[in-house]
């Protein structure tokens, strides 16, 4: 019996120590597993926070570069309204060259323009001159009786136009002599188809050049 009770009793014994090692390994087992979920979840968090963190840069930065693009352009506001106030001076005095300019264009083409009209209206009247003699004859008569009242009257004429106007010239001098004596004075500086009379109390310049001249200045 009592070998009997020692050979049950070491059998108990082993069984003991083989379900203690079995539970000792299972739970060993538990606690990896268990350290395994716990680092898979420590790894999930770091990595979430990284991911967060990340991400909060993000933010950080794009708010900030928006700040920063905001606040630019308000510098750039402020400097092109500044940069606006000092030049609007240079712009008005600018444009108030430009007018200028636009007025002397505007004068020196309507100058130019009557200087024209006036050499084509000296080369029609002379013309017009060669062949119509009657036409000095009358600028003649007006220049004589702008004279008139002068004790005496000299009338300067071109040599030529003197002997154009022959007779009608002298019939014309008859008539003015009973109001004032008066002395044709051939004169090549005179151009032809004009006259001048001169008296004591000044001249009076019929030549087609001076008159054209005349009104030149008057239109400019």
């Amino acid at each position: 019996m009592p070998g009997i009770i020692k050979a049950g009793t070491h059998h108990s014994n082993t069984d003991a120590l083989q379900s203690a090692a079995f539970n000792f390994e299972d739970i060993s087992d538990k606690a990896n597993h268990y350290l395994d979920a716990v680092r898979r979840q420590a790894t999930k968090i770091l990595t979430d926070a990284k991911q967060q963190a990340a991400e909060a840069e993000l933010r950080a930065k794009e708010q900030g570069r928006q700040a920063a693009l905001r606040e630019a352009e308000q510098t750039s506001q402020v400097r092109l309204e500044e940069q606006l106030q000092s030049l609007w001076p240079a712009l008005d005095k600018a444009i108030a060259a430009l007018r200028q300019s636009e007025q002397a264009w505007l004068k020196h083409w309507e100058c130019r323009t009557v200087q024209l009209a006036c050499a084509i209206a000296e080369r029609i009247i002379r013309r017009e001159l060669a062949q119509t003699p009657a036409i000095t004859l009358s600028l003649v008569r007006e220049a004589l009786e702008l004279a008139m009242g002068s004790s005496r009257i000299r009338l300067h004429l071109h040599p030529d136009d003197q002997a154009a106007l022959g007779e009608q010239l002298s019939a014309l001098l008859s008539h003015m002599e009973q109001l004032a004596p008066t002395e044709v004075t051939p004169d090549p500086a005179i151009s032809r188809g004009g006259c001048r009379v001169v008296t004591e109390f000044g001249s009076v310049d019929q030549q087609l050049e001076t008159q054209l001249a005349r009104i030149e200045r008057e239109l400019t």
